[in-house]
């Protein structure tokens, strides 16, 4: 079973939005695999929970390239994480849209829920 320090879920983090916004799929990917060796489910807060490996590859298709990171905070403590996104659309003026991730890392598995402001 796997226990991951403090340190190492922030420097996930941090990693996950630098592959992001560098369009490093395979990166980023293999970042996730590295980190979460069991099952990861993912909740877009306000619909039902989705298996994890199928959202993210939905996320990187519909969102890749389109939108952009900005991290404004990142909050580890124990197993369990929270950070604080700011998300902008590529190439518009549209706002950037704030988002709270948080982050529940459970032996080998993790549980993520976003708290988007604005519609899937």
């Amino acid at each position: 079973m796997t226990t991951r320090t403090p340190q190492e879920i922030r420097s996930f983090l941090h990693q996950q939005v630098e592959f992001w916004n560098a369009g490093k799929k395979d990166e980023m990917f293999a970042l996730y695999h590295a980190m979460v060796p069991g099952k990861m489910t993912i909740e877009y807060v306000g619909i039902p929970v989705l298996e994890g490996w199928a959202a993210l590859e939905d996320m990187w298709q519909r969102f890749a390239g389109k939108v952009h990171i900005d991290v404004k905070e990142v909050m580890v403590t124990g197993s369990e994480a929270a950070c604080y996104h700011h998300n902008k659309t590529i190439g518009t003026d549209t706002p950037a849209r704030p988002s709270i991730e948080l982050y529940k890392f459970d032996g080998d598995d993790v549980q993520i829920r976003y708290f988007h402001a604005a519609s899937l």
